[in-house]
């Protein structure tokens, strides 16, 4: 396994749990009650694509 596949792999994971915590398919609001986790999870799929976008 590579740098890269395991960021994709992490950032991957990050994207499910925004989805979970999602209000909507557009990842745009966060369900009622889950406000910080989907906020959180946002922010480490932003750093985690940045990092993929480093390694390009």
């Amino acid at each position: 396994m590579t740098r890269k596949e395991l960021l994709e792999k992490y950032y991957d994971m990050e994207m499910n749990n925004a989805f979970c915590y999602s209000a909507t398919y557009m990842m745009n609001s966060p369900k009622k009650g889950y406000e910080r986790e989907w906020r959180e999870a946002k922010e480490r799929a932003d750093i985690l694509k940045e990092l993929l976008e480093e390694c390009d």
